[in-house]
């Protein structure tokens, strides 16, 4: 059999590789790395964890990455989202999620990739959105575009963790492949993290990940550093 002769297509194949769904697309668009909320400036701390020795290896990475999906920051991200997808209004879901922001830096991240998010989104698809902190701003965007939330939260945290990847292997020896291998490892939890918020409302958010806030209050004083959070 010739490996590079094309493989026939059927309408049945079609229909199972071509989406089916335009707005999957947007979706796709808004987590992508290349959509301009500067989420490649930031390290969610992860460059003070890696500094003090904390994530040495692609072991340590993946696990400390689980515990913020799972206890940390990723959950309530999840939270907040689905509570903005579910408000008319989403300015006391800002509020209640910018309260559990564990630090400064943490708050300006947020603060600031939400108000980029904000700015695009209103001038490519029409929105009138406020400044709001990223899953706020996510949220509250996929409900005026009319996206599936189930979608929105799984792409989202999987968008968050792509992300602290993408850093760690700026940061230290772990390469494309193993961060990637890290990446892939996550999905499952990624797509968990999702199920397990379904329902939940914002009384429900909690940070466990202490470690993880920790080091993004150390980040304050970091020096030298590449990333702004």
């Amino acid at each position: 059999m010739d490996m590079g002769a094309p493989i026939p297509t059927t309408t049945a194949t079609r229909r199972m590789i071509m989406p089916t769904d335009p707005r999957l697309l947007t979706l796709v668009q808004w987590l992508s790395p290349a959509f301009p909320i500067g989420a490649f400036a930031y390290s969610h701390g992860l460059e003070s964890a890696i500094a003090a020795g904390w994530v040495a290896d692609a072991e340590g990475l993946e696990s400390w990455l689980r515990d913020c999906l799972e206890e940390g920051s990723g959950r309530s991200d999840a939270i907040f989202l689905r509570a903005a997808f579910d408000a008319g209004d989403p300015g006391e879901v800002n509020a209640t999620a910018r309260s559990f922001a564990m630090s400064a830096e943490r708050l300006r991240e947020a603060e600031r990739q939400g108000a980029a998010f904000v700015l695009t989104a209103n001038g490519v698809w029409g929105f009138d959105m406020p400044p709001l902190l990223l899953p706020v701003a996510v949220g509250h965007g996929a409900r005026l575009a009319g996206l599936d939330v189930e979608d929105t939260v799984a792409l989202y945290l999987h968008a968050f963790m792509s992300n602290l990847v993408s850093a760690a292997i700026r940061l230290m020896p772990l390469g494309q492949t193993a961060g990637q291998r890290v990446l892939h490892n996550l999905h499952a939890t990624c797509l968990a993290v999702a199920d397990e918020t379904r329902g939940a409302v914002p009384e429900n958010a909690y940070g466990a990940a202490f470690l993880s806030d920790v080091s993004a209050m150390k980040h304050e004083t970091l020096e030298p550093r590449l990333f702004q959070s």
